[in-house]
């Protein structure tokens, strides 16, 4: 059977967080887990009673905190402060989240956090939007993973990769998350006729272009998910002797992949299987962000369109009339629609550009003649030009690869070899590498980054080196 949770001190474990107090208590569990395991955490200093009253008051100096705490606009003395501390103590104690503990070194009486403590205020800490992060957190930490393993070879740096690449699809899904509940937000505020201007407001000032703008480009998952993906081509690029001495030690420390590879190299396998959560994070994830931040700013200015130019408001014209209308007994109604009607009937109405659409129904419009279409021999070669400028560099991948399948006879070929003597062929240079790790590419080809830079009469680029697999080349010739 398995071991309950709410049992001995932790069957009423959420209680403290079930009181009218519940915000100011989570917000000081918060604040314990970053100082017990938190970035800015201070492991020279023990968690002691005092130092958890002094992070309780810090949560009261907050208004909003302090006024679900104490009545609202009453003063509160110093001597209620540390009562309230005190007391929000003893529930922290007595439902498990905190616990006596002595100092192995000095035996002095100090408390710290329980397991179910810190992990459950680990979550409160995750779900606060305001607080600052880092992004593509685990993007970033699987490409320094790997960059450490093809370093040192150590078979943890390699594991904690596959770890962090596993959870890739979190860096995108936690800002998808976030526009889905500013949508939501907007619908709300919408529906009490409010436009949600500071939200609106905030995003665009503080989260776009501090964070969103900067994630989009330069530290965007496409460029990690490039560099992951030349890091995983230098370890598939190991000798076979160092592969089968990692093999060997990754099936020791992790005992779970022997079952998962099936004959097959562990290395390999992870490595196929991190370059499929990768490409599978971005390109599913990163067209659904894009998506939900574009439903968010497209909803946003339809309905301020809509505020702006109809104001249905109890302040506005129209609704002061609608309520004066209301107040008037209904003998006198008709007496003062007649003469709100004899004031609009002056004023001139004219219909706003793209506010209002009419459907013309059951009206034939004249044309008028048309010349007649002449094709002469000027607008032939023009045709012609466009649709060859148009045309000049759109190479297909299955382009690019025919074009290099006569250079790699020899199974191996780098790019520096390939002859680059007019557009066409530097244009096919540029595009070999995509081509090789394309859906058709990858089935007889392999491109690994070596360290040199080539330069040619038109561009300097890094040097890749392309494999063929000869035998699946000459199946697929037959």
């Amino acid at each position: 059977m398995a071991n309950s949770f709410f049992t001995g001190r932790r069957e009423q474990f959420f209680r403290p967080l079930t009181h009218a107090d519940r915000e100011c208590c989570a917000a000081v569990l918060r604040s314990l887990y970053d100082r017990v395991q938190g970035p800015n955490a201070d492991y020279s200093e023990a968690l002691t009673r005092d130092l958890v009253l002094t992070i309780v008051f810090q949560a009261l100096a907050d208004p909003l905190l302090r006024s679900v705490v104490f009545e609202r606009g009453r003063s509160v003395s110093a001597e209620e402060e540390r009562t309230y501390a005190a007391e929000l103590l003893r529930k922290l104690k007595e439902h498990g989240w905190i616990e006596d503990y002595k100092d192995p070194i000095d035996l002095k009486p100090t408390l710290k956090m329980t397991r179910a403590g810190k992990e459950v205020s680990e979550v409160l800490s995750s779900l606060d939007n305001s607080r600052a992060r880092t992004r593509q957190r685990n993007m970033r930490s699987a490409k320094k993973a790997l960059a450490a393993f093809v370093a040192s070879h150590d078979v943890d740096e390699i594991l904690d990769g596959y770890d962090f690449a596993a959870r890739v699809v979190q860096d995108l899904q936690d800002d998808i998350e976030y526009f889905r509940l500013l949508l939501q937000s907007l619908t709300r505020e919408a529906l009490e006729q409010k436009v949600a201007w500071s939200e609106f407001n905030e995003f665009i000032e503080k989260r776009f272009t501090k964070e969103y703008a900067v994630r989009l480009v330069a530290d965007s998952a496409e460029r990690h998910r490039g560099q992951i993906v030349e890091l995983l081509d230098q370890i598939r690029a190991l000798p076979e002797d160092v592969r089968r001495g990692i093999d060997a030690n990754l099936l020791q420390r992790a005992a779970w992949l022997e079952p998962q590879v099936q004959w097959r190299s562990p290395m390999l396998w992870l490595c196929d299987r991190m370059e499929s959560m990768v490409e599978a994070a971005c390109n599913l994830k990163l067209p659904m962000l894009r998506s939900e931040m574009n439903n968010y700013v497209r909803r946003f200015t339809s309905l301020l369109r809509q505020a702006l130019s109809l104001d249905y408001s109890a302040t506005s014209p129209l609704g002061r009339a609608m309520s004066l209308l209301k107040e008037q007994p209904p003998t006198v109604r008709a007496d003062f629609l007649d003469a709100m009607a004899a004031r609009l009937g002056t004023a001139e109405i004219r219909l706003p550009g793209a506010a209002l659409r009419w459907t013309v129904r059951g009206r034939e419009l004249e044309h008028g003649p048309l010349a007649p279409l002449v094709v002469d021999e000027a607008s032939r070669v023009e045709a012609t030009m466009r649709r060859a400028e148009a045309e000049a560099f759109a190479f297909s991948d299955q382009e690019v690869l025919a074009g290099l399948l006569p250079h790699l006879r020899g199974g191996r070929l780098s790019l520096h070899e390939l002859p680059v003597t007019n557009a066409i062929e530097a244009v096919r240079v540029l595009h070999a590498v995509g081509a090789a790790r394309s859906t058709e590419g990858q089935r007889f080809l392999t491109a690994r980054k070596k360290a040199e830079v080539f330069d040619t009469p038109f561009f300097s680029a890094d040097d890749f080196e392309l494999e063929a697999d000869l035998s699946a080349l000459a199946r697929g010739e037959r």
